[in-house]
Parts: C-alpha cells; sequence; structure tokens
C-alpha cells in the first residue's frame, strides 16, 4: 500500500517537472507541501515536531527541484537527439562555441525580456545544458543519458 503511493506520487510529480518548474518560491512551495503530506501520509507520521526531510531521506526521495532539474535535461536530451521536428523549430545551435570553455554540442539560449520566460523550459534548460560536461552531453541513448546526469547531478 505504502509503495503503492509513493509510486503514484513519483508518477504524477515527474510527469509534471519537466513542463511546469515555476520561477517563484511560492509556487514551489505549494509543490513541495503536496510532497510533504503526502510522505507523512506514507509513514503515518503527522507529529508537527516530524521532520519531514528526515523522512523523505528515509524513503530515498530527493528533492523536488533536483528532480525538476533532471525532468527538464531529460526532456532536452531527447528533443535535441530524437525529435527533429521540435529540435528544428525550438532548438539553435550557438552562435560563438569557445573551443575551450564550451561542449560542441552547445546551444543557443533564447533572449528574455521577462522574468517569466527567462524561468520558462526552453532557456532555462538551454542555459543548463550549456553547462553540463561534454562527456555527459555526448550521450545519445536516454537511459544511459539519465543514469550519468543522475550521478552527475
Amino acid at each position: 500500500s505504502n509503495s503503492c503511493t509513493l509510486l503514484m506520487l513519483g508518477l504524477t510529480l515527474n510527469t509534471s517537472c519537466s513542463i511546469w518548474d515555476p520561477g517563484h518560491a511560492s509556487l514551489t512551495n505549494i509543490i513541495e507541501n503536496v510532497q510533504n503530506r503526502a510522505v507523512r501520509f506514507i509513514l503515518h507520521n503527522y507529529h508537527r515536531t516530524a521532520s519531514v526531510t528526515d523522512m523523505k531521506r528515509t524513503l530515498g526521495i530527493p528533492l523536488l527541484s533536483s528532480r525538476r532539474r533532471l525532468s527538464r535535461l531529460c526532456l532536452f536530451h531527447k528533443i535535441y537527439y530524437h525529435n527533429n521536428e521540435l529540435k528544428s523549430r525550438y532548438i539553435t545551435s550557438a552562435s560563438y562555441i569557445s573551443p575551450r570553455v564550451d561542449h560542441p554540442f552547445k546551444v543557443h539560449v533564447p533572449s528574455q525580456r521577462t522574468v517569466t520566460y527567462s524561468y520558462s523550459f526552453l532557456p532555462k534548460t538551454s542555459y543548463e545544458w550549456n553547462h553540463l560536461p561534454a562527456s555527459l552531453v555526448a550521450i545519445r541513448d536516454p537511459d544511459r543519458f539519465r543514469k550519468a546526469l543522475t550521478n552527475t547531478l
């Protein structure tokens, strides 16, 4: 029963992670509170002084912020390597790639006029993609990329 609840929570939160990653702390806290309540439910520990962080650690649940980052980068990887239509529409190569600092898979980060857009999927993930190690970004297989990225983050 607990493992089913944990699995459903993980699937639901992971599905929405790559699409909805708010830049505002108040919105992020709302998502975090959903997970906190679910962890308390799974462990049947509703004592107000109990540490939810320790409960998450006991269950092996990573922070939602790192799960959202992992999910976004994996989606970006799939678009970059496996969806030519979306890649040609939304992802362009960087105009300048420094051989000393950048990897050859560097992409153009779209310019942002608003703070809201700067925290949206494409600019935020493009920036993070450009700062990943070249050995990691060169992995074409999505499963191997996810495993390597999990170890890196």
